[in-house]
C-alpha cells in the first residue's frame, strides 16, 4: 500500500490538480472571512473558523457547527463542495488506476513465468525426442551394416 501511495504522489497530473484545488480551497477560506464576520448569527468570524469550515466541507463531513449565513458565503460553500468531490474522485480514480496497473503487472509476470516454464519443458522434451530419434536412427544404420 505504501508503494501505491508513493506512485500516486509521483503522478504529475494528480499533483497539479490537487495543488490547484487546495489553492482554490484556501482562497475561498480567506475570502469567506470578510463576507461572514460581523453578520448576525455568523459562525465564521476568523481564519481558524474558515479553515475548519473548509476542511469539513471538502471532506463532506459538514458538522454544521460552522456554516456560512450570507448568500455569497453559501455560493462559496457550493463551490467548495464541488472542489471536494473533484478532489476525492481524482484521488480515488488515480488509486484505482494504480491498483489495476499493479494487478496487470502481476498477471504479466505470472504469464512470463509460465511461458518460461513451457519453453523449458519444450527444451527438455526436444532433447529427449532428439535422443530417441538419434538412438533409433543409429540402431537402424547398425542393423543394415550387419
Amino acid at each position: 500500500m505504501r508503494n501505491i501511495l508513493a506512485q500516486l504522489l509521483r503522478q504529475r497530473t494528480l499533483r497539479k490538480i490537487l495543488t490547484a484545488l487546495l489553492f482554490l480551497s484556501f482562497s475561498i477560506a480567506i475570502l469567506i472571512v470578510p463576507l461572514e464576520s460581523g453578520q448576525p448569527k455568523a459562525t465564521i468570524n476568523n481564519f481558524g473558523d474558515a479553515i475548519w469550515w473548509m476542511v469539513s466541507t471538502i471532506t463532506s463531513v459538514g458538522y454544521g457547527d460552522v456554516v456560512p449565513v450570507t448568500f455569497e458565503g453559501r455560493v462559496l460553500g457550493i463551490v467548495l463542495q464541488v472542489i471536494g468531490v473533484v478532489m476525492t474522485s481524482s484521488i480515488i480514480g488515480s488509486l484505482v488506476i494504480q491498483l489495476h496497473r499493479k494487478r496487470d503487472n502481476y498477471q504479466w509476470e505470472r504469464m512470463d513465468k509460465k511461458l518460461d516454464q513451457i519453453i523449458e519443458d519444450l527444451d527438455v522434451t526436444k532433447r529427449k525426442t532428439d535422443f530417441i530419434i538419434l538412438q533409433t536412427g543409429e540402431h537402424k544404420i547398425n542393423n543394415k551394416k550387419k
